[in-house]
């Protein structure tokens, strides 16, 4: 074939690079919107509080920032364990309900007012979203690379 560069094989050879390139876009997209969907998961261990009964022992005073009564809360199994509650200024004697976490960590540790902390339907709620948002940036890759495709296809058409 007298016409014919050296090295070239046509339009074949463009459309295989046009279609690796758009693989590779989708490729992409997909691992961002995955990286995206795990950065937005919520935190393990946030999660599971039961309500306890708790004394309050050592009432302080609200002035200072960090003033935090100090309780005795009466476990699930009856063990009673020694704990700051966030919040100050009760009387002393004192019988409060309290959000403790199935395991209360060993040491000193702070017990907060029955509802006043992160509803489960929030933590439920920030899982979907994370969901999402993975599920729609695959759906947006996939988009991509199909009118990529839709596009060459229609490139090559035109001519003579």
């Amino acid at each position: 074939m007298a016409g014919k560069r050296p090295g070239y094989d046509g339009p074949v050879a463009a459309r295989g690079t046009t279609r690796v390139g758009g693989v590779l876009l989708a490729v992409v997209i997909v691992a961002v919107s995955i990286g995206l969907g795990w950065l937005l998961w919520p935190p393990p261990g946030g999660g599971q509080f039961r309500v306890a009964k708790a004394t309050v022992v050592e009432s302080v005073l609200c002035g200072p920032a960090n003033a935090e009564d100090l309780v005795h809360v009466e476990l699930v199994t009856g063990r009673v364990v020694p704990a700051r509650l966030d919040g100050c200024g009760h009387r002393l004697g004192e019988v409060l309900s309290v959000e403790v976490p199935d395991r209360p960590p060993a040491g000193e540790w702070v017990a907060r007012l029955a509802g006043t902390g992160v509803p489960s339907a929030a933590r439920d709620v920030q899982r979907l979203g994370a969901v999402g948002v993975a599920v729609a940036g695959i759906a947006g890759a996939l988009l991509v690379w199909r009118l990529r495709g839709s596009r060459v296809v229609a490139h090559r058409r035109v001519g003579p």
